[in-house]
C-alpha cells in the first residue's frame, strides 16, 4: 500500500527473529558442547550437532538444558525448519517455564510466522516472571528482551541499565542497548554501545556487523565498509555479513563487487531463500528483471515449503503490473503457511488494487479471524476501508486496535487517515495527541502534526513540527524530507535543498527526494544534472517512478512520463498519475511556465487522491499561483 511519501529505506533490522542467548553466568553444569552450541554461527548443521551433543550428554541442569534447547531451536529457525524449531522452543519452556529467553525466542518465531497473538502471549509470560530482590543481572536481561520484543523500549532500557550496573561485563547488554538506539534511529548511541561490546572482544564479528549497519544508516560508508570487512575477517562463514557488505558496495556504485558478495552469501547459505532475494534487489535496481526474477524463482526452489518467498516474488510481479501472477503466488504462499496472517493481508491488498473489493475485505477478515488479538490486522483493514470511503467502519477498526494495545501511539494516530481522507485534517489533531500521551516512544506524533499542517497549508507550523520531530529523531531522513517539502511549498528553496541534502545523508534511495531537490535547485538557478543522473542510477529506469527521473533529466518528454504512470490497477494508476502530474507541475514552475504548471496541478486534483503528497502539494502551489 502507498504511503504519503514513498520511501524505500535501507534501514536494515539487526535480527530477523530470535537472538543469541546469554549462557548462564553462574552455571556449574554448562559444558563445552553447550558453549559451542551458543557460539557457533554460519554453519547451521554444526551448531545443531553441538546443541544435540550437549542435550544428550545428561550433564546440563534444567536452566542450561532449557537454554540449549532454545539455542538449537534458533538454529532450526535459521534453517526454516518450523516443526523442529517449535518443538525445541516448546521443550525449552516445558523444562523451565520461567526461562524468559526461551519464551521470547518462541515469541519472536511466532511473529516471524505471522502469528502475532501467540507472540505477544509469550512476551507477556516472560515479563510476568518474578525477579527476586537478591537477583543479579540475568533476570533483568531476560525481561528486557521481552519488553524489547513488545516495543516497550523505555522499560527494556531500564532493565538493561540495571543489568549493566550489576555486571558491566555482559556483552548482550551492550548488544541490546545498541538495538534499542538503532530502533530509535539514534545511530550514534548505537555505535557507542556496539563499540562497548567490542571493548570486551575486538574480534566480535556480530558486533562489527551491527556497528557497520549503524554506520550505513549514517551514510558513513567507508566506516561501514571497514566494519563489514572486519566482520568477515573475524568470521568468514556467515552469509549475512557478505549480504550487508553487498549493500554498502551497491551504494558506493560498486555493482559488480556487490553482486559478487551476494554470490558468496549464496555459496555459504545456498538453501536459504533470503540470499537469492537479496541479490534480486541488486539486479532489479539495474533494471535487470530477468536475473531478478530468476533469483526469486531460486529463492522459492530453495525453500519450497515456505510461503514467504512466493510472497516476495508476488511483490515484484505486482510492481511490474502482473497482478494475476502476483495473486497466484500469494495463493500458493498461503497454502504453504496457512496460519500466517501477514500473507493474507498482502493478498487482500493485491485484490484491492485489482478492484475486487469484496474479496479483498474478506481477506482482511480472514487475517483477523486467524489473529484476532493483533492490533496491526485491524489497522490494515481500517486503512483499506478508509481508501474505500467507508469511514465509520474504519474508525471502528482503529478503535479496536487501540483497545487491544492501548499503550501504542500508532493505534490512535492512525485514525488521522480518516480525517485526512475526509478533507478534515484539523480533526486529526486530537487523535495524534492521544497517541503522544499514550506512548512515550511515539516521536512520530510530531511528524504527523507536520503532515496535518501541510494539509492546511500552514507551512510555518508544519516546519516547526518537523523540526521538533528531527530533534527527537535526528538520524533519520523522514523529518528532513518532510520539512524540506514544506519549505519547498513555502518558496524557501534554499532551505528545502539543504534539508533534502541532509535527508540523503541518511537515505539515498528515495526517488521523491531526488526530484524535489532537483526542482529546488532549478528554482535557485543551479545546474545539478550530474548529481541527479548519479542519483537516478539507484532507481529502475523502466518502472515507475523511474520515468519521472528520466523526464527530469530531459531524456523523455512530459507526455511519455505521464503515460508511464499508467498501471493495470485503476487505483494505482490514479495514485501514480497524481504523482506524475505533480512532478510535471513542479518542472513547469521551475522554468516559470505558470500556465502549464496550473494545468498540471489541476490534473492532480482531478485524481481525487485526498491523502497524498501530490494533492497536498498541488493545492499549495495553486494557492500560491492565485496570489
Amino acid at each position: 500500500m502507498k504511503s504519503w511519501i514513498k520511501r524505500t529505506f535501507f534501514h536494515i533490522p539487526l535480527a530477523t527473529f530470535g537472538m543469541i542467548f546469554l549462557f548462564p553466568l553462574s552455571s556449574s553444569a554448562w559444558t563445552q558442547d553447550a558453549e559451542l552450541c551458543y557460539r557457533t554461527h554460519g554453519n547451521i548443521d554444526l551448531k545443531i550437532s553441538y546443541c544435540t551433543k550437549a542435550i544428550e550428554s545428561g550433564l546440563l541442569n534444567s536452566l542450561d538444558l532449557s537454554t540449549t534447547y532454545a539455542n538449537r531451536g534458533l538454529a532450526y529457525a535459521d534453517r526454516a525448519d518450523r516443526e523442529h524449531a517449535l518443538a525445541d522452543f516448546d521443550a525449552a519452556i516445558r523444562i523451565k517455564p520461567d526461562n524468559g529467553q526461551a519464551l521470547v525466542a518462541r515469541g519472536n518465531f511466532y511473529r516471524f510466522l505471522g502469528e502475532e497473538t501467540k507472540a505477544h502471549a509469550d512476551y507477556n509470560a516472560a515479563i510476568a516472571v518474578p525477579i527476586p530482590p537478591e537477583a543479579r543481572a540475568r533476570p533483568y536481561l531476560d525481561r528486557s528482551r521481552a519488553y524489547l520484543a513488545k516495543g516497550d523500549l523505555t522499560s527494556a532500557l531500564t532493565d538493561l541499565n540495571t543489568a549493566n550496573r550489576l555486571d558491566p561485563s555482559i556483552r548482550e547488554v551492550y548488544e541490546l542497548r545498541g538495538d534499542i538506539y538503532y530502533r530509535r534511529k539514534d545511530f550514534h548511541s548505537a555505535i557507542d554501545e556496539f563499540s562497548g561490546a567490542l571493548k570486551l572482544n575486538p574480534k566480535d564479528a556480530e558486533m562489527l556487523n551491527n556497528r557497520a549497519l549503524a554506520y550505513l544508516n549514517l551514510s558513513e560508508f567507508e566506516n561501514a565498509l571497514a566494519d563489514c570487512d572486519a566482520a568477515i575477517n573475524a568470521d568468514q562463514y556467515v552469509a549475512e555479513y557478505y549480504s550487508h557488505r553487498a549493500v554498502v558496495r551497491r551504494i558506493l556504485g560498486e555493482q559488480d563487487l556487490s553482486i559478487a558478495d551476494y554470490g558468496v552469501a549464496i555459496q555459504l547459505d545456498p538453501n536459504h531463500g533470503s540470499r537469492y532475494a537479496a541479490r534480486a534487489t541488486a539486479y532489479r535496481q539495474n533494471g535487470d528483471w530477468k536475473d531478478a526474477m530468476a533469483d526469486y524463482d531460486r529463492a522459492v526452489q530453495a525453500e519450497p515449503t515456505r510461503g514467504i518467498y512466493r510472497a516476495a516474488r508476488a511483490d515484484e510481479r505486482e510492481y511490474e503490473g502482473d497482478y494475476d501472477g502476483a495473486l497466484t503466488d500469494r495463493d500458493e504462499a498461503i497454502v504453504r503457511d496457512p496460519s500466517n496472517a501477514d500473507l493474507r493481508i498482502s493478498r487482500a491488498w493485491t485484490l484491492l488494487y485489482m478492484g475486487r473489493t469484496d474479496e479483498a475485505l474478506g481477506g482482511f477478515d480472514d487475517a483477523i479471524r486467524i489473529d484476532p488479538k493483533a492490533a496491526g490486522r485491524y489497522r490494515s483493514r481500517a486503512l483499506a476501508l478508509t481508501k474505500l470511503g467507508r469511514y465509520e467502519e474504519a474508525l471502528a477498526d482503529y478503535d479496536q486496535a487501540a483497545k487491544i494495545e492501548p499503550a501504542r501511539g500508532i493505534n490512535y494516530s492512525s485514525r488521522a487517515y480518516v480525517a485526512m481522507y475526509r478533507g478534515q485534517p484539523l480533526a486529526a489533531l486530537p487523535d495524534i495527541e492521544r497517541g503522544r500521551i499514550a506512548d512515550p516512544e511515539y516521536a512520530e506524533a510530531a511528524n504527523w502534526i507536520g503532515v496535518v499542517r501541510i494539509a492546511t497549508m500552514d507551512f510555518d507550523e508544519a516546519i516547526r513540527a518537523f523540526t521538533k520531530y528531527i530533534e527527537s529523531r535526528p538520524n533519520t531522513s523522514l523529518g528532513f524530507d518532510n520539512r524540506g517539502f514544506a519549505r519547498m511549498l513555502n518558496g524557501d528553496y534554499e532551505g528545502a535543498a539543504a534539508d533534502f541534502h541532509k535527508s540523503f545523508s541518511f537515505n539515498i534511495w528515495v526517488p521523491s527526494t531526488m526530484l524535489w531537490l532537483h526542482w529546488s535547485n532549478l528554482h535557485l538557478g543551479k545546474d545539478d544534472h550530474d548529481e541527479l543522473a548519479k542519483n537516478a542510477t539507484r532507481v529502475d529506469p523502466k518502472r515507475w517512478p523511474g520515468p519521472a527521473l528520466r523526464f527530469a533529466l530531459g531524456q523523455i518528454p512530459a507526455e511519455e512520463m505521464l503515460a508511464a504512470a499508467k498501471d493495470p490497477s485503476d487505483m494505482v494508476t490514479k495514485e501514480q498519475e497524481a504523482d506524475a502530474y505533480f512532478e510535471a507541475g513542479e518542472y513547469y514552475l521551475s522554468i516559470h511556465d505558470t500556465g502549464n504548471a496550473q494545468k498540471m496541478f489541476l490534473e492532480v486534483l482531478s485524481r481525487n487522491q485526498h491523502y497524498s503528497v501530490a494533492e497536498f502539494g498541488a493545492k499549495a502551489e495553486l494557492n500560491t499561483l492565485k496570489k
